[in-house]
């Protein structure tokens, strides 16, 4: 059996969606018996390759996604590095003058 099959989803696959279901109208008992397995098995197929380029895509996406927020993460340790520092350098400086 196939997932919820939408038009915006799986675009490439309409046709045969389309297909598979006039099969299946069409002959309502055959298909029970292997009449539109062609059309079932062309539809995995087709359904596969969609799945794989959307995974592909959303890949690509979240590896951009994860270096900014890497890139943003290092950022905030610099400026945590640089807020201790003169942090320090202020507690040094209090103490030198109250000496």
């Amino acid at each position: 059996m196939h997932p919820a099959l939408a038009d915006h989803i799986n675009p490439g696959c309409v046709d045969l969606v389309e297909r598979l279901m006039n099969c299946h109208a069409d002959s309502k008992w055959a298909k029970f018996f292997g009449k539109c397995n062609a059309l079932s098995e062309a539809l995995n197929k087709c359904l596969g390759e969609e799945f794989e380029i959307r995974r592909r895509k959303q890949l690509i996406e979240a590896r951009a996604r994860r270096a900014r927020v890497e890139a943003k993460w290092a950022e905030q340790r610099e400026d945590d590095r640089q807020q201790e520092e003169f942090e320090r350098l202020q507690k040094e400086r209090n103490t030198a003058v109250e000496s």
